[in-house]
């Protein structure tokens, strides 16, 4: 299991509620830092996290394609303590 630290950030974005900087320190390899994660709300008004993604313009509309590719189960621990983190920050900012 990988150490996995989360900063959360403010986001320009309308549409993004909040960013965020991922740091997975791997044991005895050295670390990888994910850039430009975002937090979003989608129609439910369910919260969630998006890794990074660079567009590609398709004709009128445009393609997304992810920046980086982790496993599924590091894919699932980095969202969750993406999320974990904003629900931290924002219970703090009511608080």
């Amino acid at each position: 299991m990988a150490n996995i630290r989360v900063q959360i950030c403010k986001s320009h974005r309308p549409n993004v509620l909040a960013g965020a900087r991922v740091k997975i320190e791997l044991e005895g390899v050295g670390s990888i830092e994910l850039h430009d994660c975002r937090l979003l709300k989608n129609k439910a008004n369910i919260v969630w996290a998006s890794l990074p993604t660079y567009s590609v313009q398709i004709g009128r509309g445009y393609e997304y394609h992810p920046t980086c590719v982790l496993s599924p189960t590091l894919h699932q621990e980095v969202t969750a303590a993406i999320l974990k983190a904003y629900e931290v920050r924002a219970t703090a900012e009511v608080g």
